[in-house]
């Protein structure tokens, strides 16, 4: 059975994030503080957004699929 290179990136545009927001205590500190917003505020923020792209990608890809 072979995998096609799409369906592979279509399941890592979904994980990647979720692996990301999962991971907990890879951000849960204070510093680097930007613009005194501690570090977990403002990376919770940004990984927001790039969630957004990502499935934003995925969506796009999906909808070439079929």
């Amino acid at each position: 059975m072979q995998i096609k290179a799409r369906h592979v990136v279509l399941v890592l545009l979904i994980l990647i994030p979720s692996f990301v927001n999962l991971g907990v205590p890879i951000y849960n500190r204070d510093v680097p503080e930007l613009v005194g917003i501690p570090f977990f505020y403002w990376f919770q923020t940004l990984w927001l957004f790039a969630t957004a792209g990502f499935y934003l990608v995925f969506a796009h890809l999906k909808g070439k699929q079929t």
